[in-house]
């Protein structure tokens, strides 16, 4: 049916092949645990409406952003770090000649829980493509208020994402479910594709192994 169609098309914008030994930025800004089921599982799990719209957002930017500071813009930025045989992979929003910006299209844009992860996201930018300044854009997708703030100690944000992704690396490498920032916050838990199986796992030590 046309409207079966229609809905996996929308819900394949948001999925991604994931190459072998990589880590996204935004594994390392989210729950440890979920990282790691998906990248030692392989997983794709289904996106949530919201990233979905978060996405589409995302594909205007282009045509809305045309004026002077943005003449020159590039649009949706591949970058990378290698650690060893690991690689760190991520996507700039919007890349001028002396700065990232960010966008975050969310439900108010007020400084919440959520925000010092955002701030780590766009550090990861600013040091993997060289650049100076970082911005993070949040952007009330229900009335498009506007708040832009500077994201300021990328050198220390970084430093800690590399050693959580070390972390992580460790726990790939010789299977053993994390239990650092996992989760960060309860709400990353809700809809969680992994919660049933972090649920059964509660009170156990950290490193449990695989069988």
């Amino acid at each position: 049916m046309i409207a079966d169609k229609i809905k996996s098309l929308f819900e394949g914008i948001n999925r991604k092949h994931r190459e072998q030994n990589t880590i996204y930025v935004t594994d390392l800004t989210s729950c440890m645990r979920r990282a790691f089921f998906n990248i030692y599982f392989n997983a794709s799990p289904k996106p949530k409406g919201s990233m979905i719209a978060g996405t589409l957002f995302h594909y205007a930017l282009r045509e809305i952003l045309k004026g002077d500071e943005f003449s020159n813009a590039v649009f949706e930025v591949e970058c990378s770090y290698e650690i060893g045989s690991w690689r760190i992979k991520g996507r700039a929003d919007v890349v001028t000649d002396d700065a990232i910006y960010e966008f975050k299209f969310t439900r108010g844009t007020k400084f919440n829980k959520a925000s010092p992860l955002y701030f780590a996201q766009v550090s990861a930018y600013c040091k993997m493509l060289e650049k100076d300044k970082g911005y993070l854009v949040l952007v009330d997708r229900d009335n498009f208020d506007v708040e832009v703030l500077e994201v300021t100690e990328c050198d220390e944000l970084w430093d800690i994402m590399l050693s959580d992704a070390r972390i992580l690396i460790d726990h790939i490498n010789n299977p053993r479910i994390p239990y650092y920032k996992s989760p960060c916050f309860d709400w990353e838990c809700r809809n969680c594709v992994w919660n049933i199986v972090c649920y059964n796992l509660r009170g156990d030590a950290d490193g449990a192994k695989l069988v």
